[in-house]
């Protein structure tokens, strides 16, 4: 049984496995969100083209928008949310070392 004096240790906490986990979360919702965000400005631009989509598409350009929209989600999100999850704990770091 260890002392009660140490400190309690988080293994996962401190390790790789929180990064891990965030960026398995939020590859498939950003490839999934970015594509939609794309198809929305696919629609916007029919519009403003007057194009009619054929059937059972939602815009004219559905797929010209939909596979880099998705890509840039794909890459975009999971790359913000581990910068702030990096930001976080660098910042938590540097207060616990004051």
């Amino acid at each position: 049984m260890p002392p009660e004096s140490s400190p309690p240790t988080d293994a996962t906490r401190d390790g790789p496995w929180p990064y891990i986990g965030v960026g398995c979360l939020t590859v498939p919702i950003g490839f999934f969100g970015g594509g939609m965000i794309a198809v929305l400005f696919a629609k916007i631009t029919d519009a403003v083209r007057n194009c009619t989509p054929p059937e059972g598409l939602p815009a004219c350009h559905t797929w010209e928008f939909l596979y880099p929209g998705a890509l840039i989600g794909l890459v975009g999100l999971p790359t913000l949310a581990l910068y702030r999850l990096r930001r976080g704990r660098v910042a938590r770091d540097s207060k616990d070392k004051r």
